[in-house]
This record gives C-alpha cells, sequence and structure tokens, in this order.
C-alpha cells in the first residue's frame, strides 16, 4: 500500500526489520546463558501473568515491496482474563460441539479492524475487468477461545460492511495525499456497499519437540472452517517454532484469513520469544473481495479455488509486552493475477 510512502521508507523498514531480528537473536542468546547458570525459571509477576490483553495489529504490502492486492489491514482487540466472561457466552460456548470447556480456560474478545484491497495499477481510471477490484471493508469482531496447555479452539463472528460506506477511498486517498503518494484513481468502481458476515472456527494443538539445549522447540497444527457472505473456506497448515516460554501463545495475531492466528498470550517467565516458520492452504468456496458483491453485478474475477501461505517471523515478549513480526507468501489468489502476494505483519501487545 503505497499509502505508508513505499518510495521512501523501505531502508527504514529493512533497518527495522535486522534490528528486530538482531534483538530477537540476542534474547535467544540470553535466555541460553540465564539457562545456563540457573536450572529454574524466575516466574513473572502476577501482575501480568494471567491478566486481559490488549493488541494492535498492521498488515501492509509495504514489506513485500509491492502495492497490489491485498494491501493494508489494520486491527485493534481486547481479550478477557481467564474465565472472565459473560454468564450468557459462557454458556453458550459449553454447547458448541467444537469447543471443549474441559479443564479449558475460557476467554471472549472483541476487535475492529479495517482492510484495503486494491488492483495491480491504481494510477488507472478504470480498472481491468481481469484485476482485482477495488474494496474496502470495515468489520467487528467477537469471539470466544477455550485453551489448554496444549490445545486451543476459537470461534469468531465477523459482521462488517464492504463497499463505499467502509471508507476504504477516503482512507487511501487522504493518506497518499498527506505523503505525497501516488494517487489511487479508480476507487469509483469499487465494489458495492453490503453488510456482511463470516463464522469460524478453528483448532490448535502444539506438539512439544527435542529441547535444543535450553531452547525449546514445538510443532504447532491448526485446521479452521469459515462460513459466510464474506467468505468461505476450510483451511490446514502447521507451524514449527525454536525459543522460549513456547506454551505462552500458539502463534502471533494475525488478520483471517490467515495461518493459525492467536490472540491470547499468557507468558510463564520474564522472557521468551521465538523464531518460526509456517506453511498452510485453503480450498476456498467463496471469497466476496473476488467473487463480487452478493446480491448485486459488481466487478469480479475468477478466484482460484485452491491457494497457500508460506510464512515466518519472530516473537519477543518481556514483562507484560510482546512484538511480532510475521512475513507472508501468497499464492495467486485469481486467475490472471501478476504474481504472489507478499507482506508483512506487525503485532504489539500489552497485557494488563
Amino acid at each position: 500500500m503505497k499509502a505508508l510512502g513505499r518510495s521512501r521508507l523501505p531502508g527504514v523498514v529493512k533497518s527495522g526489520l535486522c534490528a528486530f531480528g538482531l534483538a530477537t537473536i540476542t534474547m535467544l542468546s540470553s535466555a541460553m546463558a540465564q539457562a545456563q547458570s540457573s536450572q529454574t525459571d524466575t516466574p513473572p509477576p502476577p501482575a501480568y501473568s494471567d491478566r486481559p490483553v490488549i493488541s494492535l495489529l498492521i498488515e501492509n504490502d509495504l514489506f513485500g515491496g509491492t502495492d497490489r492486492n491485498y494491501t493494508n489491514g489494520v486491527r485493534l482487540e481486547a481479550v478477557s482474563a481467564a474465565n472472565d466472561v459473560h454468564p450468557l457466552l459462557n454458556r453458550l460456548a459449553r454447547n458448541i460441539p467444537f469447543i471443549d470447556l474441559s479443564d479449558a480456560d475460557l476467554r471472549q474478545g472483541v476487535a475492529i479492524a479495517h482492510v484495503l484491497y486494491t488492483p495491480s495499477d491504481i494510477s488507472l481510471d478504470n480498472p481491468p475487468e481481469d484485476d482485482r477490484p477495488y474494496a474496502g471493508y470495515l468489520t467487528g469482531s467477537f469471539f470466544v477461545a477455550a485453551r489448554r496447555e496444549y490445545e486451543q479452539h476459537t470461534v469468531q463472528l465477523n459482521i462488517g460492511l464492504v463497499g463505499p460506506s467502509a471508507g476504504g477511498k477516503f482512507v487511501q486517498q487522504n493518506w497518499h495525499k498527506m505523503i505525497d503518494g501516488q494517487e489511487p484513481r479508480g476507487w469509483d468502481h469499487q465494489l458495492h456497499d453490503e453488510l456482511v458476515f463470516a463464522l469460524s472456527a478453528q483448532r490448535m494443538r502444539r506438539h512439544p519437540g527435542p529441547d535444543l539445549g535450553p531452547l525449546e522447540t514445538d510443532v504447532v497444527l491448526y485446521s479452521g472452517l469459515t462460513l459466510g457472505t464474506v467468505r468461505t473456506d476450510v483451511s490446514a497448515g502447521g507451524s514449527v517454532r525454536i525459543g522460549r516460554d513456547l506454551g505462552a501463545e500458539f502463534a502471533p495475531p494475525r488478520l483471517r484469513p490467515a495461518l493459525g492466528p492467536s490472540s491470547l498470550f499468557k507468558p510463564t517467565q520474564n522472557l521468551g520469544g521465538y523464531l518460526f516458520v509456517g506453511v498452510g492452504g485453503y480450498l476456498v468456496g467463496r471469497d466476496l473481495f473476488l467473487d463480487g458483491n452478493t446480491y448485486r453485478d459488481s466487478p469480479r474475477v475468477d478466484k482460484r479455488w485452491v491457494t497457500g501461505d508460506l510464512q515466518a517471523g519472530a516473537a519477543l515478549y518481556g514483562g507484560p509486552w510482546r512484538a511480532s513480526f510475521t512475513y507472508v507468501v501468497r499464492t495467486e489468489q485469481f486467475i490472471g493475477q501478476d504474481g504472489s502476494d507478499q507482506f508483512g505483519a506487525i503485532a504489539l501487545t500489552r497485557r494488563f
């Protein structure tokens, strides 16, 4: 998304990512030294070991050096403390077959997100019919998650608005003016206004691996199902991780569709983090941003039914804070797409 000044920031971005990677490596080295000098880990203060969580997530194709397709996403979310949920939601969760609450901590969460999609060339007044349509998406999310030591089950409901009323044109055009970027000229051809929804269910399971000295390893497998007017798909995948205090979380936060995103964060040590690499796929029955509006004629393209993600990144947490970066390569989403999508996701989390 040119909105972040792509022509001016690549050097800054690369330097920032290098610094984050060095910080993660330094943290892991420090953890190794601490583990060699002490047989026990100091538990974190109770003030943040199991508290509500607020996360800010930004995804942008700036990190992939492109300016097309899925170009920007922002999500702000809040998750309750363990078992601090509304009684009605607690009763509903116990009657959802997908969620097993025996010996599990139950949490509820809310989020708001804004997403932008654009064709390959935003300088055209009339984008080609075989390119991805312009679309803005404003959505609210409500979710419940049940977590055990090695399992996590999540059900999430998204209700949102696609079309001019979602403010995509306003956001991108005005931001480009602020940073003197290229003017996006084709927003008059965006998808029409439509109220949309998606109900998602996801299972994740950690499989601990062998320790490599003071470092832990594990494999996290996940499967998911989404039904709705905005998207319908079946997904599966997995990640391999190496680091310290891997049980603090199953994965960093992400905007869906994504490989097993997780909003929960429960550290058991004062300092932790990990490096990870993951792969997964989607069988897509519907994608509003490719298939076009549900009830009206609109721009559309022929989607690919099977797509995949390859991702790698790092997470670093200390005290009540967590920071993560994920780099994603996503295969072509529609017939005629010129190459894969590449974007990065930065998340900052605070426990209270």
